[in-house]
């Protein structure tokens, strides 16, 4: 089939590692969606779908420093949260059944509470099944403050698939302040910076994650994965399922341009926001810790969730690369092991495209 636009070069200046539990990571993965249903018998996915996304190798790449147990843990949170994703399009996005899709998220809630597991009600679906047993296993050892936010971000990420169904619904289409502001508040990369925090065994401190440098972190991360996402997934969303959130198709409408322009400035739009990360994390911590009193021990504590997060920008980017579930040059077979094109590939050789990278993206970063 006929790319909609040439994938643009990527500015990426973290090299991709991964982790060394990802078979584990895999064999468990697949085990626990099968004993929930979500491979056989759920009608969203079969057991080739499962193998070919791959979702264990996005977590191998975006976690590359925790445990196997750990590993394990954040792959099932993925294939749950990529499972909800392809459940509510083929159940309600596809039907545009509203009513339907509101009474069915109204009840995900539930299964996330702060205090007492006893309040959850009786799993009725795989969906709930699978985050009740992942809120169980998640949230022992983290602080009520942690439990809020990561809850709050789990809320926000179900609420983005009713605005992409009132989209569908009503045929509307952003404009591109809307798009980056809304995307920003319910995608899924707040959800996933959450999990880096859990992955890594820190906590950011409760009373500077709301403050500004934090917040500029967050969201900038944020904006980054989804743009990316955007771009990969084009093909995909707009084309076979008919989405209309997605920046490139935004900013295509909004402009009247060509889908390859669109595209390029989705690109340049994703590598400002890379470059504001870094700018914000070498620049303002500093002073950020001096403010409010943050000791050596908390601030070794916030660094590491800054880490968390690039890893997880240059290794969901590797994942992008392979993976069946996107765009890409990867071709058939084994997502894991066939190489995509853009340079040498395997574990470790992701450092040697940095500085073709850099140099490709250095005349944005000039003007």
């Amino acid at each position: 089939m006929p790319k909609p636009f040439q994938l643009p070069d990527f500015y990426m200046p973290y090299p991709a590692r991964q982790n060394p539990y990802l078979e584990y990571a895999r064999v468990h993965s697949k085990a626990w969606a099968r004993d929930l249903t979500m491979i056989e018998g759920s009608g969203v996915w079969d057991e080739d779908d499962f193998d070919r996304h791959d979702y264990a190798l996005l977590c191998a790449y975006t976690h590359p420093d925790c445990d196997a147990e750990e590993l394990a843990l954040v792959t099932d949170w993925y294939v749950w949260v990529f499972f909800f994703d392809d459940h509510f399009l083929e159940v309600y996005k596809k039907p545009r059944d509203m009513p339907g899709a509101r009474a069915y998220l109204d009840r995900l809630p539930a299964f996330m509470p702060i205090g007492d597991p006893a309040a959850m009600p009786e799993p009725t679906n795989a969906v709930e099944a699978g985050l009740a047993d992942l809120w169980l296993r998640t949230v022992p050892g983290k602080s009520e403050d942690w439990r809020r936010r990561f809850a709050e971000s789990n809320r926000h990420l179900l609420e983005e698939s009713l605005w992409e169904l009132a989209n569908i619904t009503e045929d509307r289409v952003s404009d591109p302040v809307d798009y980056i502001e809304m995307r920003r508040k319910v995608g899924g990369a707040p959800w996933s910076a959450h999990l880096v925090e859990h992955a890594n065994g820190v906590e950011v401190p409760d009373r500077v994650a709301a403050s500004r440098p934090l917040r500029v972190l967050k969201d900038t991360f944020a904006d980054a994965v989804h743009l990316r996402n955007d771009l990969f997934s084009y093909q995909r969303e707009v084309e076979h399922e008919g989405e209309n959130a997605n920046c490139v198709l935004v900013l295509e409408r909004f402009l009247g341009c060509p889908t390859q322009t669109a595209a390029d400035l989705t690109n340049q739009l994703l590598t400002s926001r890379l470059h504001q990360f870094e700018q914000t994390a070498l620049t303002e911590l500093a002073p950020l810790f001096a403010e409010h009193g943050v000791g050596p021990a908390e601030a070794l504590q916030v660094t590491l969730y800054v880490k968390g997060l690039q890893d997880w920008q240059s290794g969901g980017h590797e994942w992008h690369m392979r993976s069946s579930r996107y765009m890409n040059d990867a071709g058939a077979g084994d997502s894991a092991s066939t190489p995509a094109p853009a340079g040498p590939l395997g574990l470790g050789t992701s450092a040697a495209r940095i500085v073709a990278s850099i140099a490709k993206t250095m005349p944005a970063r000039l003007k």
